[in-house]
C-alpha cells in the first residue's frame, strides 16, 4: 500500500523571539485585519493531536512538522514518526521569511523533503476522535472529498454578521482563479449527486448549476486529503498567484490558502466522492456555546477546536481550562511523540 503522511504547522505564540519579529514586520507589512489575535492564540492543543493520530491512525508513516524554529518541551525529536523541517527548509524563497500567516506556508508544502504523494493536512486544533482507516481519506490514488456548491461569501450583510476578515476573499479568490482556466460543464454527476450527499446538498448542486452560479464551495474545517502530483499541477497553472501569496508576511485579501489544491481536485473531478458525516467544527466563541456543543467531543470523527474572534479575553482562561479537561479526558495516555 502506497503510505501516508501527515503534515502539521505550528506556531508558539509565546516565543520572544518570534513576538519581536512579529512585531517588527507589524508596521510595515501588516493591513487591518490580518493579524487578529485568534489567528496565533495557543490552546495547548497539539500534544492531544498527536495522541489522536497515534491512537487513531497507527497506519500514518510520518508527520511531517513545520515550524518558525520553536518546538514544544514536551516534543520528542527522536521519534521516527516525526519529521521536523523549519520554514526554511521547505521555502523555495527564503527571502520571504519569516512569515506570520498559515498562507504561505502551505504554498511551500510542496517542497517538503520525503513528502508522500498522498498526505493529509491537518491544523494543530484538528484531532481525530475516533479509529479511522486509510479508505476514510484515500481511494486509491484520490482523495476521499465531496464537492456541494453554496451561497456566496462576503459583501455587505456577510460583513456585519461576523467580524470582517479576509477569510471570505481567500476562498473566493482560487475558484475564480481555477474557473478562468477549466470548465466545470462536463464534469460528470457522479461528483454532484452521490448516493451519499445529504438531500440539501444535492439541491444546492442543483440550483447553482441550473442558474450558473460557481462562487463558493461548502468546507468542512477538518483534517483535509491531498495529493503531491495535484499540487505540483497547481503550482504549474497558478504559479504567479502562489508566488504571490508566498511572499505575503501576513495575510492579505489578494492570497490563496491549502483550499485551491481542494478546489482544484473538486473541479477537475479527480476526488473519490463521498460524504460523511463523521465531523464536527466547535466554534470556540463562548463557555456557553462549548458546553452546549461539546458532547460532540465523543461523538464525532474528526473535531475541529476553531478559534473564533468572538471570544472574551476575559472568558478565554476559563473556556481554554475546560477545553483542556475534555480533551485530557478523551486522550490520556501519553503518546511517543511526548518525552
Amino acid at each position: 500500500m502506497e503510505p501516508i503522511d501527515i503534515v502539521i504547522p505550528w506556531v508558539d505564540d509565546t516565543d520572544p523571539k518570534w513576538k519581536a519579529e512579529r512585531a517588527k514586520y507589524q508596521q510595515k507589512d501588516c493591513v487591518n485585519d490580518s493579524n487578529m489575535s485568534h489567528y496565533y492564540r495557543d490552546w495547548d492543543t497539539l500534544r492531544y493531536v498527536f495522541r489522536s493520530i497515534e491512537t487513531n491512525m497507527p497506519w500514518v508513516r510520518y508527520i511531517h512538522f513545520l515550524t518558525y524554529g520553536h518546538l514544544p518541551e514536551w516534543l520528542n525529536r527522536s521519534n521516527p514518526k516525526l519529521k521536523v523541517h523549519n520554514h526554511s527548509d521547505f521555502f523555495s524563497k527564503e527571502s520571504a521569511l519569516p512569515v506570520f500567516s498559515s498562507h504561505p506556508i502551505e504554498m511551500n508544502i510542496m517542497n517538503i523533503d520525503g513528502l508522500a504523494e498522498r498526505f493529509i493536512y491537518f491544523n494543530d486544533d484538528t484531532l481525530v476522535g475516533k479509529p479511522l482507516n486509510p479508505d476514510r481519506f484515500f481511494r486509491g490514488n484520490f482523495p476521499v472529498d465531496y464537492l456541494v456548491w453554496d451561497l456566496p461569501r462576503g459583501g455587505w450583510l456577510y460583513d456585519r454578521i461576523r467580524i470582517k476578515d479576509a477569510y471570505a476573499d481567500i476562498c473566493k479568490n482560487s475558484i475564480q482563479l481555477i474557473l478562468g482556466c477549466i470548465s466545470i460543464k462536463n464534469l460528470p454527476k457522479k461528483f454532484l449527486y452521490h448516493s451519499s450527499y445529504p438531500l440539501l446538498d444535492k439541491i444546492r448542486n442543483f440550483f447553482f448549476d441550473t442558474i450558473g452560479v460557481h462562487k463558493w464551495i461548502k468546507v468542512n474545517h477538518h483534517p483535509q486529503a491531498h495529493t503531491l502530483s495535484n499540487l505540483k499541477k497547481c503550482h504549474t497553472l497558478f504559479e504567479k498567484t502562489i508566488d504571490e501569496t508566498s511572499k505575503q508576511r501576513f495575510r492579505t485579501h489578494h492570497d490563496v490558502n491549502q483550499y485551491i489544491f481542494r478546489n482544484y481536485a473538486l473541479m477537475t473531478g479527480k476526488f473519490e466522492p463521498y460524504h460523511y458525516n463523521d465531523s464536527f467544527c466547535f466554534v470556540l466563541s463562548s463557555l456557553e456555546r462549548y458546553v452546549t456543543d461539546r458532547h460532540y467531543l465523543f461523538e464525532k470523527a474528526l473535531i475541529c477546536l476553531n478559534d473564533s474572534p468572538f471570544l472574551k479575553e476575559s472568558e478565554y482562561p476559563q473556556l481554554k481550562q475546560k477545553v483542556d479537561e475534555d480533551l485530557a479526558n478523551l486522550f490520556p495516555i501519553k503518546s511517543s511523540f511526548e518525552i
